[in-house]
């Protein structure tokens, strides 16, 4: 037996796949090449198979509407200029070396429609690629299929590679596996090098020329015991080609697979490629029906989806006029001035949170920053954030306290039983309850995978979770990206970071882009973004280089979110100090209240290259320092679009914390009620960012005491009165309730005024009896009318609040 078949045979058992499952038909690969159409050069072609094997589209290639979903074509990008930069990420074009013909690769000459390779290592390589000749796309003398769907498009005027299997190096030896179709368009070549063989296959020339725009199915089906090969077309046998002892390639490690076109990127497959399945064993015996399609999403057929929605917005940016507020029994927080007409001696304050215990200590290089709190159906408070190799894990809690590592019972990986997502997602999203998701999938993850992109997660419990297998977001996010569902638009709304930007010295300016859409399962829509339309912006803008932004990280690795996206939550030039930026969102809906959104935006202050020497002596490593502190500030919006950052108080700031000097506050996504409190967390470490620490570093999960609405409030001064006059509204409900706090020598009184601006009789300001102490829910009542404003319900009224020496958090009005 050769040795590339015995390779195969360990192959196949160290899968625990047998010879004989291996004739039982296995999916090796699926490329459905479903990803979004315009997508750049080295965004990652996703397999939908268990081996996961991805693939990038080059140059040479693109994305275009295909028999299912997309597809890909073998066509030329748009082309660009080159700017010249570093070797490692493929911008800067180098000789060939000695004893080789082919120049490495780079962006000048990468011009490759799909591929998966184990060579060009002087590139940056983050997908995560198989070596092709060890695994099952190695064609050999066992049972296989390759089938795909195929639209003419264009004549040919050489033969077309549907793929090339190499051992590598690329281009310096015919060491290859490939299937073409013929310069005639009239059948198919395969050209196995290791059995010296050139099999001529027979096929309906009909279906291979231009001309009908039908889509074909193509199969090829290989039988190692008749050493048969057999050609379907839409499911007819075609004419038998020669019997072949066909051979596996020996492995290679700069070996490669390439889709579309041959190792030096020649000979497109004049045509349109859809789903390409290679399986092993003989999937077709006989004449059969072509298969619908393979995509799991597709296969669901179409589905209703049907969004839970919640009460209309009430404020929206840039509404003019003299609009009525139907506030009708919406609790109103007063995070800012949505709701005022006027103030007077009115300051919309942040109030930071208390800052509790220490609730997981001594936490050593297994634990990432970005946590996420979810309280689930039980009341069980959950802390997941990713440890050991990026791998998502849980802890549980019931007073908040303490907490607990659950046993998943999936066995122990690296000490630790916790583990959910056994895959490198990195932390880089948040778990969530999906309202509109069936018991099936009730939580969802969108979270980067392996850099490949944002993948959607789902679990019917939390604890176990299946990835759909196609990106939803052909880029890579900096950082966890943070998602949730806004019943009042019905979207799913989405901020992830980018690093496009950069600040007057030329450093990285984190910020985030602002994505939207109402079906999590498809590929998001985006619209690319040219090199002269990049230029452009940069010439107002601080955008980095490169230009295009995807070609940052080289043709081999997945680049970051450019100018596709709206942006948000960036630093503000004349009002954050210059060399800051927005690390991280942790943007959400408050569960408690409608048309309120929060954000605890993670900022982190830079001392290398921005500022003057005095600041950028702080990162000389004789210090000891890093390169900078960070601290989480508080961010408010009546429509999760528009926002407002407020910068001081810092809302969980550096210093002091159960003895130990904080000078990094990650503020965790998502939050808890209990009682009259919202319990927040945040991570704390004591070093700074990029650290020159030497040493043990203390780090620690803390807990965070937030009244009840209490992030923002209305705050009049001690030593005169504020008012606070609404716009026009109307509401139900025949009480009227405050979460406020005078504290001892505060006050507030409240009053009604009707359309033409008069006090209403029995209701006004001077009638109303003082509110005097601290309240949750205080009931305004009034000297001769009490309590009950039953009779002002559904009349267009304005409240007019005199205060001193008071917060005002929240109000509603309720039916009791």
């Amino acid at each position: 037996m050769k040795v590339a078949t015995l390779y195969l045979f360990a192959f196949f058992a160290s899968l625990g796949v047998s010879l004989a499952s291996a004739e039982g038909n296995r999916t090796v690969a699926l490329w459905l090449f479903d990803e979004q159409v315009g997508i750049y050069p080295s965004c990652v072609l996703s397999d939908q198979s268990d081996s996961d094997f991805p693939m990038v589209i080059g140059p040479g290639g693109q994305i275009v509407k295909g028999k299912y979903g997309n597809a890909l074509e073998p066509i030329p990008q748009p082309p660009i200029e080159y700017p010249e930069g570093e070797e490692w990420f493929g911008l800067k074009q180098l000789e060939t070396p000695k004893g080789r013909t082919v120049e490495p690769m780079s962006w000048m000459n990468a011009n490759f429609a799909g591929l998966m390779t184990s060579g060009q290592n002087h590139l940056r390589k983050q997908a995560g690629f198989a070596n092709a000749t060890k695994t099952g796309l190695n064609l050999g003398e066992f049972d296989w299929t390759v089938e795909f769907w195929y639209l003419p498009t264009r004549k040919a005027e050489e033969e077309g590679v549907v793929f090339e299997i190499g051992q590598g190096p690329r281009g310096e030896n015919d060491k290859v596996t490939r299937l073409s179709l013929n310069k005639r368009q009239s059948g198919f070549v395969l050209c196995n090098e290791p059995s010296d063989i050139l099999l001529e296959i027979p096929s309906d020339k009909a279906s291979l020329r231009p001309g009908s725009n039908k889509w074909r199915h193509l199969a090829f089906v290989f039988d190692g015991e008749e050493h048969q090969l057999r050609h379907y077309v839409d499911g007819e046998l075609q004419p038998l080609p020669k019997k072949s002892k066909l051979r596996a390639l020996d492995f290679g490690d700069e070996d490669y697979i390439t889709v579309g076109r041959n190792g030096l990127w020649e000979k497109p497959l004049p045509g349109k490629m859809d789903e390409l399945r290679f399986s092993m064993g003989r999937v077709y015996q006989d004449s059969f029906t072509p298969p619908s399609s393979f995509s799991p999403i597709l296969q669901k057929g179409d589905r209703k989806i049907s969004l839970l929605a919640g009460p209309p917005l009430l404020f929206t940016k840039g509404e003019t006029g003299h609009k009525i507020i139907q506030l009708g029994s919406r609790k109103h927080l007063f995070i800012d001035d949505a709701i005022a007409a006027t103030t007077e001696n009115i300051r919309f304050q942040v109030n930071p949170p208390r800052r509790a215990e220490r609730v997981i200590d001594n936490i050593e290089g297994k634990f990432r920053k970005h946590l996420t709190i979810v309280e689930d159906e039980d009341g069980l408070i959950r802390l997941y954030n990713s440890i050991h190799d990026d791998f998502l894990a849980v802890r549980t809690s019931r007073d908040g306290v303490h907490w607990e590592s659950p046993d998943m019972g999936r066995g122990e990986y690296k000490g630790q039983k916790n583990i959910v997502i056994h895959q490198m997602v990195g932390g880089l999203g948040n778990p969530f309850i999906d309202p509109n998701g069936p018991p099936e999938s009730r939580w969802k993850y969108i979270s980067g995978y392996h850099r490949r992109g944002i993948f959607v997660y789902e679990s019917p419990d939390g604890y176990t979770w299946r990835r759909n297998r196609t990106a939803v977001l052909p880029f890579r996010s900096g950082t966890q990206s943070c998602t949730f569902y806004d019943e009042q638009r019905q979207l799913y709304v989405g901020y992830h970071r980018t690093g496009i930007n950069k600040t007057p010295a030329g450093a990285t300016q984190r910020e985030s882009v602002l994505v939207e859409v109402k079906d999590l399962y498809t590929p998001w829509a985006f619209e690319p973004i040219s090199q002269a339309e990049t230029l452009k912006a940069a010439k107002s803008g601080r955008i980095r280089d490169p230009i295009p932004w995807y070609l940052d990280n080289g043709p081999l690795t997945l680049g970051g979110f450019g100018l596709e996206y709206p942006h948000a939550f960036a630093p503000i030039d004349g009002v954050d100090p210059v060399g800051t930026d927005i690390y991280v969102t942790k943007a959400m809906k408050y569960p408690w209240a409608p048309d309120t959104y929060l954000a605890f935006p993670i900022v982190y202050f830079h001392y290398e290259l921005d500022g003057p020497k005095s600041r950028q002596i702080l990162m000389d490593p004789a210090r000891g320092l890093g390169s900078g502190p960070i601290e989480t500030q508080i961010s408010v919006s009546r429509d999760g679009v528009n926002w407002k950052r407020h910068h001081r108080p810092a809302y969980v700031g550096i210093g002091d914390h159960e003895g130990r000097d904080i000078h990094q506050a990650y503020t965790a996504h998502g939050m808890v009620k209990r009682g009259n409190e919202i319990w927040q967390y945040y991570y704390g470490e004591e070093i700074y960012h990029s650290t020159y620490q030497k040493g043990p570093k203390k780090s620690a999960v803390y807990r965070l005491v937030q009244r009840f609405d209490g992030f923002i409030s209305a705050d009049t001064p001690y030593e005169k009165s504020g008012f606070l006059k609404t716009k026009p509204l109307v509401f139900e409900g025949n009480r009227l309730v405050l979460n406020i706090d005078t504290e001892a020598t505060g006050y507030a009184q409240v009053g009604f005024i009707d359309e033409l601006g008069n006090p209403i009789e029995g209701y006004s300001v001077d009638d109303c009896i003082y509110i005097n102490g601290d309240f949750m829910d205080a009931e305004v009542e009034w000297l001769e009318k009490g309590k009950d404003i039953s009779v002002l319900q559904g009349q267009t009224v304005q409240i007019v609040f005199r205060m001193r020496g008071s917060k005002l958090y929240s109000m509603q009005f309720v039916k009791m």
